[in-house]
């Protein structure tokens, strides 16, 4: 497959020149090829560079399997996916009401795939709105939930919102600071931001390494951790409340990362429970989930 890359000369967290290579990893979903991860020198902060241009992005995600896009139950895995799904919005609705200053009702879910978790939180009593730059997933996100859902987060349309929820979105995002600045424009006061993203300081991104399946090169351009998302964010004047493991995404992420390995993804069940093991000392689960304040 032909590539046009460009290449990340500055830092997005701290805009320093100086990085090292942390890894090279396989695009398993589309073109075979070896993609790399830069390292900043000065903060940490993990990107895939050099990567491909924004425009040419959309190709590298036409797989059969990228299921937040097509809602694809092929398969073993694609099949607990779903079933797990469900307790994930019960857990995820639960906690972000747990943590809301105010008792509004208006979410918007950025990056909603093809509709199902404004579906559940629609069927809880929350006025819901969507975004997915996705065409396919749009429409199907439009048939399934019934509203419209929008191609942009600079669509006018779009009001402000009690909550904002982004669930593995934000390492695709190709401009931190300007997707960051329309996304605290559209949050009310007191309104909290809902970011939910893998973590590559987990123990199965280091016991995995090239094959962790969270890289997923090179439609992931960032990598972050803990740092990342704090240091980011204080740019925007979000302030970090609390930070959630979603503790079933070591199962999904180790058993897709065991067939990345040529293993059963049968084993992946028993390095994800080792990863929520590991992590209930370290923190470092292998998704975290960021809750933060305007």
């Amino acid at each position: 497959m032909k590539h046009d890359l460009e290449k990340i000369e500055n830092c997005q967290v701290c805009k320093s020149e100086s990085f090292r290579l942390y890894i090279k990893a396989v695009d398993h979903n589309v073109s075979g090829d070896y993609f790399s991860i830069s390292e900043c020198n000065s903060c940490g902060y993990r990107f895939t560079n050099p990567r491909p241009k924004e425009k040419t992005i959309g190709s590298y995600y036409k797989s059969e399997g990228y299921v937040s896009h097509n809602s694809t139950k092929k398969g073993l895995i694609n099949k607990i996916y779903h079933v797990v799904r469900v307790i994930q919005f019960k857990r995820k609705h639960k906690e972000i009401i747990s943590m809301q200053k105010t008792k509004g009702k208006d979410l918007l879910d950025v990056g909603c795939g093809t509709g199902d978790f404004i579906k559940h939180m629609r069927k809880n009593g929350w006025k819901v709105d969507g975004v997915e730059t996705d065409k396919q997933a749009r429409d199907l996100a439009k048939k399934e939930v019934g509203l419209s859902i929008y191609s942009s987060i600079e669509d006018k349309r779009l009001n402000k919102y009690d909550v904002i929820t982004m669930w593995h979105v934000l390492e695709h995002v190709y401009d931190l600071d300007s997707f960051l600045s329309r996304i605290g424009s559209l949050l009310k006061k007191n309104g909290i931001l809902v970011i939910g993203v893998p973590n590559s300081n987990s123990y199965d991104a280091a016991y995995y390494g090239e094959n962790w399946f969270a890289y997923d090169l090179p439609i992931h351009v960032s990598h972050f951790r803990k740092n990342d998302i704090q240091n980011i964010f204080k740019k925007h004047d979000l302030k970090l409340k609390a930070i959630k493991p979603l503790v079933f995404d070591a199962y999904y992420i180790s058993m897709l990362s065991e067939q990345k390995s040529k293993h059963s993804s049968i084993f992946g069940i028993v390095r994800g429970f080792a990863s929520n093991t590991k992590a209930k000392k370290s923190g470092e689960y292998s998704s975290l989930t960021y809750y933060l304040f305007k």
